[in-house]
């Protein structure tokens, strides 16, 4: 077992050294978007076609510490069926030692992590149940660094904000009106999980793939960091079709977000422009924790996944926005995302 109090206490001890945070800037910034939520709900409704029946939003502008506490907390509920397998691959001291070096792993993942983060809608809380009226999936906007990129940039404080708001309010609407999505996504990540069994001969495995992949001039975790070096082929496919949707959910979150904005944000095309370089020209530090962690791919995610979204309008017409979240048989795999034409093909084929 990971002894997650270890990670959340290395997390807020590396926090602990960065500048403070501005809490009553936070609180005011979480009063202004709980106030703003409903008409960004309604924009961000419009322009995806996506309602919800119940409206209950639920913003919280947290610090970073806060947002590292609810991580852990998410990040343990879908990593312990994997490492309760990995334990028992790892006995003895090599057992406590592994506890504790994954913990501490955690926590400076979890601190670098709580300095770039914006915005985060929580699916991941409800791997084992379900968002309801009552318990909406809260909604995250880590105040300090949204604080930090509005003085940098000289960015309207109560614009950038919004902006960062109606794209998680998107995802929102993603997991609570697309009535397969929850149990379709849980699904996959616990297949993913679950179908896992790392020991050490599966590591000797993944440091001789390294060497081939390396030797023949290719990057071995340049499409899913560290995972994607301990999984066989059939987890491969899953891998592929949660990199298909993951890259559907984040395009589509920024598509919608672009389109709920006009009128409204009329600074969006910077605030665009501008993370869009965040995101491209990371340090070398930076650059290293994302392509160990499978970040990279994330960042690709939000580039191919758009231009997915887009080609697929453009060809198909808007039925095909609507067919893509008709049923889990039509989310595209990576191949899929990477030549749109073949899923039009497969998705149009069976209509």
């Amino acid at each position: 077992m990971i002894a997650w109090n270890t990670a959340t206490r290395v997390a807020k001890g590396v926090i602990s050294t960065f500048p403070k945070e501005d809490r009553v800037a936070s609180n005011k910034m979480e009063e202004s978007l709980t106030k703003f939520a409903p008409e960004a709900l309604e924009l961000v409704q419009e322009a995806s076609g996506l309602r919800l029946s119940a409206k209950n939003i639920g913003v919280q502008c947290t610090s970073r510490q806060q947002w590292v506490e609810a991580n852990v907390q998410s990040m343990s509920s879908l990593m312990d069926p994997l490492i309760d397998k990995m334990a028992n691959n790892f006995v003895g001291p090599l057992s406590v030692i592994g506890a504790q070096a994954g913990a501490v792993q955690f926590g400076l993942l979890f601190a670098w992590m709580s300095r770039r983060v914006l915005g985060q809608y929580d699916a991941a809380l409800f791997v084992n149940s379900s968002p309801t009226s009552d318990q909406p999936a809260p909604i995250y906007m880590v105040g300090a660094n949204i604080l930090n990129l509005e003085e940098k940039f000289g960015f309207p404080k109560s614009q950038f904000e919004r902006w960062v708001l109606l794209h998680e309010l998107t995802h929102k609407l993603q997991f609570e009106a697309v009535p397969w999505m929850q149990e379709f996504y849980t699904g996959l990540v616990s297949s993913l999980i679950l179908g896992m069994n790392v020991g050490p001969a599966d590591i000797f495995d993944a440091i001789t793939r390294i060497v081939e992949e390396l030797r023949d001039g290719r990057n071995p975790m340049r499409e899913a960091g560290l995972a994607g070096l301990f999984v066989n082929d059939e987890q491969r496919k899953v891998l592929s079709r949660l990199g298909g949707l993951m890259s559907v959910l984040e395009g589509h979150g920024d598509l919608i977000m672009s389109r709920a904005a006009v009128d409204v944000i009329t600074e969006a095309d910077r605030f665009e422009e501008v993370l869009h370089r965040r995101r491209e020209s990371p340090n070398v530090i930076t650059k290293l924790i994302s392509q160990l962690y499978g970040f990279d791919a994330k960042i690709r995610q939000y580039e191919q996944g758009r231009q997915f979204l887009e080609v697929i309008e453009r060809d198909g017409g808007p039925d095909a926005l609507v067919k893509l979240f008709e049923a889990s048989e039509n989310v595209p795999d990576l191949d899929e995302i990477i030549t749109p034409q073949t899923w039009l093909d497969r998705v149009f084929a069976r209509a």
